[in-house]
């Protein structure tokens, strides 16, 4: 077997589908953000990195470090931890001894069953768990049976720890020690992996890899780019402002006073925004009071949210498709055999990302390379639509990953960095683009709204036994790739959650007419589909325990959820004491779901005060994701969602007007204060099966439970978001 196939074993083990050729040397680029040489850029696959060893993934230096070179992004979910943990695991090494950073964009990085390399979908640890460890325990394999070799011995006389290899004799070498001599080896097969009851790190909570250059202030966010190498030219800031209605232009533009501001470099525009470049990005917030912009608003400079949600009443339902239906084929379902059939409209609003950290983007274009320093979910994508935008091949373009404070979904599109590509295009030298918080609202991809009209059958007892549910609104699939829709038309993330029921509804149809609504641009949102699949699902099922008069939870048990599902609902009501009645005055909900291969049920404990103001007292929350890898993050996670979650649904809703979103800052668009944070109890239950996403889960029934608990203080079902309208 030649060096080439041994090498490409190593990086398509397991379900990576990762190519033969590496065509970059993935530590092309340090924390410090400084940009190597283009002879440091490139590594040839065939050649040992400095006599070291070196995949997409793993590279060991003669020093004996270990480095991981990780595709996925960093935006607060942990997963630099989680993939560590799994690589230190396999290869008996200290979590301390993996230094993680981030890959360079790649085609080898798309795993199969996804379109292109993508974090999204609470699905990185899920994604990662077996080709990260089945890659580290054939590599481990690899280095005892080179050492073995080399001390003349048998494999089984050697054992690992720490890095070194330790044989029986007492001898003992570091890992680096062998590097070379593993590209003579043939590759082993059926390697088997550790045992859970042998696992040192999986399973037990580690502290971030991440934290420490975090709170030292030292981890690089795309605005703290520098070049510490005092001969490359000064980055410049431009400070970006753009026309805040879809489809509108720049009619004029007089920047005579703004140029005469101090340390003003370049005014740029576009033909819909304008870049005001400065030494600084307070100098030139100060020339962009300066300036006197006219916009042509176009047709959609007339939009209004009421104007919007009109849309959505009069979209003409002939124009519906089946989108799902739990029989074998898509037939329509029938209501007949109820006994009695509920009809419910559910409203939900349009939401922005309102990530901590607004978008940036530094680039810098040189004759023979362009290298961007941000944050692309789809990394890629971004890098070649760069390579068309620049019309330069794809190998010149460097996407340096960077942390990210945040994203919910809005980084899944990359249209801020291609904006600020056209900018540096028109400058000589390196650019960091800002866009202002305000910038960033009103630029926002919104999440879009819905109507959703449903009929609920039930028997006799008063027990769901069939459900036509009616989407309609725009498809965020459609604005990325029309070819994802299935062959009828429909969305598939408006199944989300909808086709993972962990309940036993016997019939379930889900039509969906589809709604573009021009004045916006949809975007995806925290828990895609599945936030507001679940909200729906979840209130209807509510809804009908309650006129069955029956307990929620006990309600839940007659739909007969299958065992992981029962497991979390038992676990939440045993710690949320469900059995006793709630204190006065305080309201509780209950929602449940099943999604990203994870089961979560949720308690919200609320309280209307007097002065109709909700104070939310505790949240208990149960959970099964397989294996908990890491389960303080995973608890981290779930709250962190959780809040999110029921900030956003007490409180959020984007308003149009003019064509205009309204909401600028956090003080127009609330998210739940430290003083109105609930206490949230996560209960983690115990599984050996492989990990599945915990990310967004608390999100995804939070508005549910909540609905469902200040609905029982207002003795009444509450069909829209946000909640906080009820109470006026």
């Amino acid at each position: 077997m030649s060096k080439l196939s041994r090498r490409a074993f190593f990086t398509k083990t397991g379900a990576l589908v990762l190519g033969v050729s590496l065509p970059f040397l993935a530590k092309a680029q340090d924390k410090t953000g400084v940009s190597r040489s283009e002879g440091d850029l490139h590594h040839s696959v065939n050649t040992p990195f400095n006599n070291g060893y070196h995949n997409a993934y793993i590279e060991i230096t003669p020093s004996n470090q270990i480095l991981f070179h990780i595709p996925d992004i960093e935006f607060g979910q942990g997963i630099y931890t989680a993939a560590a943990m799994l690589l230190a695991e396999e290869l008996e090494v200290e979590l301390s001894a993996i230094k993680v950073d981030a890959a360079l964009p790649s085609p080898e990085y798309i795993v199969k069953g996804e379109v292109t390399e993508i974090t999204w979908g609470s699905g990185s640890t899920q994604k990662d768990w077996l080709p990260l460890q089945q890659s580290a325990a054939i590599l481990r394999t690899m280095l005892i049976q080179a050492a073995a070799q080399s001390w003349k011995i048998n494999m089984d006389q050697c054992h690992v720890k720490a890095g070194q290899i330790y044989a029986a004799s007492g001898q003992q070498a570091p890992y680096a020690q062998f590097l070379q001599d593993i590209y003579t080896l043939p590759i082993p097969k059926d390697i088997p992996l550790k045992k859970p009851d042998t696992y040192r790190l999986i399973g037990k909570s580690q502290p971030r890899v991440d934290t420490l250059e975090k709170v030292k202030g030292k981890a690089i966010y795309a605005t703290d780019v520098t070049f510490k190498d005092a001969s490359m030219p000064a980055i410049k800031t431009g400070l970006m402002i753009i026309c805040p209605v879809v489809g509108g232009k720049l009619a004029h533009l007089d920047d005579k006073n703004a140029k005469q501001v101090q340390n003003v470099i370049d005014i740029v525009s576009l033909e819909n925004a304008i870049c005001i470049i400065a030494d600084s990005y307070w100098t030139a917030l100060k020339a962009s009071k300066q300036l006197i912009i006219e916009w042509d608003y176009g047709a959609n400079g007339v939009a209004t949210t009421e104007s919007i949600y009109k849309q959505l009443d009069q979209a003409d339902e002939q124009q519906a498709i089946i989108g799902y239906s739990n029989k074998s084929e898509k037939i329509e379902v029938s209501l007949n055999a109820s006994s009695h059939i509920y009809k419910m409209a559910y409203r939900q609003p349009m939401l922005l990302h309102a990530a901590l950290e607004p978008l940036s983007c530094t680039i810098y274009i040189q004759e023979n390379k362009c290298e961007i320093w941000s944050c692309s979910q789809t990394p890629l994508w971004t890098r070649d639509k760069i390579s068309a935008l620049l019309k330069r091949d794809a190998k010149d373009i460097y996407l340096h990953t960077v942390f990210v404070g945040g994203s919910f979904g809005r980084r899944l599109d990359d249209d801020y960095i291609l904006q600020a590509v056209r900018v540096a295009q028109k400058v000589s030298y390196p650019l960091k683009c800002v866009w202002s918080r305000e910038e960033d609202f009103a630029q926002d991809h919104v999440r879009p709204p819905y109507l959703d009209q449903v009929e609920a059958g039930v028997d006799a007892d008063g027990i769901l036994t069939a459900v036509k549910h009616h989407i309609i609104g725009p498809s965020v699939t459609a604005i990325w790739d029309k070819t994802l829709l299935s062959k009828e038309g429909m969305d598939p993330d408006l199944l989300l959650g909808i086709d993972s029921l962990p309940y036993q509804i016997p019939q379930y149809q889900l039509n969906y007419t589809n709604c573009d609504i021009q004045s916006i641009i949809p975007g995806w949102w925290q828990g895609n589909g599945a936030t507001r699949n679940i909200f729906v699902v979840e209130s209807i099922i509510n809804k009908c325990a309650k006129k069955a008069q029956k307990d929620p939870i006990e309600y839940r048990k007659l739909l007969k959820p299958d065992a992981r599902a029962m497991a979390v609902i038992d676990m939440v009501a045993q710690h949320a004491q469900w059995e006793l009645e709630p204190l006065k005055d305080i309201g509780r909900g209950f929602a449940m779901a099943h999604i990203f291969g994870s089961y979560i049920a949720m308690v919200v404990e609320a309280e209307i005060t007097v002065m109709s103001v909700v104070r939310l007292h505790r949240v208990i929350v149960a959970v099964d994701c397989g294996l908990a890898v890491n389960p303080d993050q995973i608890s981290a996670q779930i709250e962190s969602s959780t809040i999110f979650g029921l900030g956003a649904a007490l409180y959020n809703e984007v308003q149009i007007n003019k064509g205009q979103i309204v909401q600028r800052n956090f003080n127009q668009y609330r998210a739940l204060h430290m003083n109105e944070a609930p206490q949230v109890e996560v209960h983690i239950v115990k599984s050996n099966e492989a990990p599945s996403g915990v990310a967004e889960l608390g999100t995804i029934v939070a508005a549910p439970a909540l609905a469902h608990a200040l609905g029982s203080i207002l003795d009444r079902n509450l069909y829209s978001l946000p909640l906080n309208k009820y109470l006026t």
